[in-house]
């Protein structure tokens, strides 16, 4: 069961970002060229997977594990829920952690961290995943937590990687589409999230979730514009400054 799910998601995951690649070419909200931006993300991301595949594997052992279930585990009172009431309930509540979490991340004292995922000049499908270790590494802890709350099963948590991983790809998507708007009420779309990217003051300090907006229209930090779409983004950075920026501090 395991093999079959995980298999079938990776799959799917590789279809998504193929359509995502092709529908940016087609329909772009902003024209550049992918190719040097998209080899400088490999190379960042293989060494970032690298190390929290193993930092992972480190911290999450059994006396860890048991520590989460007992802590946070609703046992006996969610006994009952169907599974799938438990899936979404763990999704909703770690999407809040997430957005508190790259709140913090917004911090000047936490800025260090989260600078990376920030220098991409040029915003598209692949380039959401370049963070430093450390981001990569805070930003999972929210929806580890939520799945551990509602005791999903570890075949499922692994479905739930991939989707998040889509999520990723969704919300960086170079795409110029139609009902962006409307859907940003309540989903994360990719226009709202590139607003978050977007280097002028004036829109500093909006739409920090990843899933859901409704944190940011709860919370006042949404903002719902055509205005900044196309502004200026991100940095560069050196091969010098890379080391630091990667592991985020």
């Amino acid at each position: 069961m395991f093999d079959y799910l995980q298999y079938l998601s990776v799959l799917f995951l590789i279809l998504f970002g193929m359509i995502i690649h092709k529908y940016e070419d087609k329909y772009p909200l902003e024209k550049f060229k992918r190719l040097k931006t998209f080899k400088f993300d490999m190379i960042s991301i293989m060494i970032s997977t690298l190390f929290v595949l193993f930092i992972l594997d480190f911290l999450l052992n059994e006396n860890i594990i048991s520590f989460i279930n007992n802590t946070f585990s609703l046992g006996e009172s969610i006994s009952e829920w169907p599974s799938y009431m438990c899936l979404i309930m763990a999704l909703i509540v770690g999407d809040f952690g997430y957005y508190l979490t790259h709140r913090f991340l917004h911090l000047r004292q936490m800025w260090n961290t989260h600078q990376f995922h920030h220098s991409t000049i040029n915003i598209y499908w692949f380039s959401g995943l370049r963070t430093s270790f450390i981001n990569s590494l805070l930003i999972r802890i929210p929806y580890l937590i939520g799945l551990q709350m509602f005791e999903i099963s570890y075949e499922i948590v692994s479905a739930a990687g991939i989707f998040l991983l889509v999520i990723n790809f969704w919300i960086h998507s170079n795409l110029n589409f139609k009902y962006d708007k409307l859907l940003s009420y309540i989903f994360i779309t990719p226009n709202f999230h590139r607003l978050h990217h977007v280097n002028d003051e004036q829109v500093a300090g909006c739409n920090f979730g990843n899933i859901f907006s409704v944190w940011d229209h709860i919370f006042g930090t949404a903002l719902i514009s055509d205005d900044w779409k196309k502004s200026p983004k991100g940095e560069y950075i050196s091969w010098k400054k890379f080391p630091r920026r990667i592991i985020g501090f």
